[in-house]
């Protein structure tokens, strides 16, 4: 049965690919180059990295035009469904004994779009190490570190507690790689926080969030730092003189209030 979308979709990027491929004299051989880059890119178990690194921030700005409430952001390559529940409060992502890393608190509000509190929203919070890496995803790891499930108060209030992730270069030595290097392109990606949301009533929502004057905040890789999803961080010398004087050591407060609109599809059903 023909798909009227996927039709209009598919024999438009045709004429483009085509029309691009007129004007720019594009050879059988640069043509078949091209094809063995995809092909490559799922030998190489890079999924869809390469579409990921050109495009999928721009597939976000669709979802974003016109929608209330706070931007959404790329889900990138490294989520996994699952995650453990955490214990708590406080709530702490799972994490290696002397775990690599400033501490660092993530706390924030969610509301909905027009600023009432928000309660039980569940939050799916992931992140790399301290050395740029994922768990279950690079070798080494725990399984399940730096990944964890929890939900927000009363009050759509939320806090948990992990490290600071740093920046850190994506897979480089495969096919995305090599393409980036024909560019002139660097491979990095500016630190950052992943969270999906959900609720019954709202649907689902992803986010990735960023430290501001953070490095390569304005140039990553994947093109996927929008001013709405930078944080509000500083650092506590002194946790002694918080509300988390449990806290031993200097950490990262880093803030961050999700303004929750509704999935149209959700409100219809």
């Amino acid at each position: 049965m023909t798909n009227d979308r996927v039709r209009t979709l598919v024999e438009d990027l045709e004429r483009t690919l085509v029309e691009f491929i007129r004007t720019h004299r594009v050879t059988h051989a640069e043509y078949r180059s091209a094809t063995d880059v995809l092909v490559a890119e799922v030998q190489a178990g890079e999924g869809s990295l390469l579409f990921d690194v050109f495009l999928e921030a721009a597939a976000t700005d669709t979802d974003n035009h016109g929608r209330p409430g706070s931007v959404e952001a790329i889900e990138g390559p490294f989520y996994l469904p699952g995650a453990p529940w955490l214990d708590g409060p406080p709530y702490v992502l799972p994490q290696r004994p002397e775990e690599p890393g400033m501490p660092l608190v993530f706390h924030g509000t969610v509301t909905t779009e027009t600023g009432e509190p928000l309660a039980g929203v569940e939050l799916d919070l992931w992140h790399a190490d301290a050395n740029g890496q994922y768990s279950q995803i690079h070798p080494g790891i725990p399984e399940w570190n730096l990944r964890g499930r929890f939900r927000c108060d009363g009050h759509g209030r939320f806090e948990v507690r992990t490290i600071a992730p740093p920046p850190y270069e994506i897979p480089k030595d495969g096919p995305t790689g090599r393409v980036l290097d024909a560019l002139g392109r660097h491979y990095f990606r500016p630190a950052h926080l992943h969270v999906k949301l959900r609720h019954p009533r709202f649907g689902e929502r992803t986010s990735q969030l960023y430290f501001p004057g953070g490095e390569y905040l304005d140039s990553d890789v994947a093109n996927a730092v929008r001013r709405e999803l930078v944080m509000d961080v500083h650092v506590v010398d002194d946790p002694a003189r918080t509300a988390r004087h449990d806290l031993k050591e200097p950490f990262v407060d880093a803030r961050y209030d999700f303004a929750f609109a509704a999935d149209a599809a959700m409100t219809r059903a």
